[in-house]
């Protein structure tokens, strides 16, 4: 995270030189250098607002990042950074964010009371321990590329989140691989194929495009899976609205045939604009919720949770 937090100043500062840059902040000395060099660090708050200075636009890339918490961060206030990561965190313990991060669970309380400023390497990992998807952001406030100890990582997930899309069976056929641990490559596309009740042929597809866009390795004639990442898909709507059918209609072909243990739910009402604003939001952190819980959990058992709140309105 250190290094992470370097390169990324780095790129905040642009075509400027460390003097200017530091003049610009409101420094008298270089704390430019300072920061890139690693003898100290700005905190997070400073971070955004370096950013702001640097015409770097904060607000589209929270957005980008995470739609449901963005609003939190105003550039009225740009060091205010505890409301934010508060809406990050949703229902998610201090403890669980201290066991994942290895901060100290008062650090956290700091942080996020506000009490804390928390120092850039410091909040990074905190992100990583809420969201996951850490480097996703250093890439929407920089180019990516001149942060090449996260580059690497988000180059990797961004094949995933291609992968998604040209096959969208995959991020099943990958929960299922993480559930067996390792499978003969000899025998993958028949035993995808009985588990996700998928032709043969659209199994080996599968087994291929993961092994190609570095899901799944095979070592010693066994498949395996990569780590587990958690992805944030971003792509062009046709791209979201044809991979949220697909597993639409994978719900809707397991209602029908009634499936074993599948827990179906369904309420339909009439409730005010407000109160429905309220549910969309329940929705959202139930979400981050299933995501932290998927995060922590050993894998054994493949599941698809679908949720879809819908409006009929003229």
């Amino acid at each position: 995270m250190d290094d992470a937090a370097k390169q990324m100043m780095r790129a905040v500062r642009g075509s400027r030189s460390q003097v200017a840059f530091s003049r610009r902040l409101g420094y008298r000395g270089n704390v430019a250098a300072k920061w890139e060099g690693g003898h100290r660090f700005p905190t997070f708050g400073e971070m955004l607002r370096a950013c702001t200075l640097s015409r770097i636009d904060v607000a589209a890339a929270l957005e980008r990042f995470h739609e449901g918490s963005a609003g939190e961060w105003s550039l009225d206030a740009p060091t205010v950074i505890h409301p934010w990561l508060c809406a990050l965190k949703g229902r998610t313990t201090q403890a669980l964010l201290a066991q994942r991060s290895g901060l100290s669970r008062q650090q956290i309380g700091r942080i996020l009371s506000g009490r804390a400023n928390g120092r850039l390497p410091q909040v990074l990992t905190l992100l990583q321990a809420m969201t996951g998807r850490m480097p996703d952001l250093i890439g929407a406030l920089v180019d990516i590329e001149q942060v090449p100890a996260v580059a690497q990582e988000v180059v990797a997930r961004r094949a995933l989140a291609r992968l998604a899309f040209s096959h969208p069976w995959s991020p099943a056929a990958r929960a299922w691989l993480g559930a067996q641990k390792r499978v003969p490559r000899a025998d993958a596309a028949a035993q995808l194929s009985a588990a996700l009740e998928i032709s043969e042929a659209e199994a080996e597809q599968l087994v291929s495009a993961m092994v190609s866009a570095g899901a799944a390795s095979v070592i010693r004639g066994h498949l395996r899976p990569a780590a587990r990442a958690s992805v944030e898909i971003q792509a062009t709507a046709d791209d979201v609205q044809r991979l949220r059918a697909h597993w639409a209609r994978v719900t809707a072909e397991r209602v029908e045939r009634a499936t074993g243990d599948d827990l179906f739910s369904f309420n339909v009402f009439a409730v005010s604009r407000e109160d429905l604003q309220r549910i969309r939001e329940a929705q959202r952190r139930f979400y981050r919720e299933v995501r932290a819980i998927v995060a922590d959990s050993p894998p054994e058992v493949p599941a698809l949770l679908a949720i879809h709140t819908a409006v009929w309105e003229h």
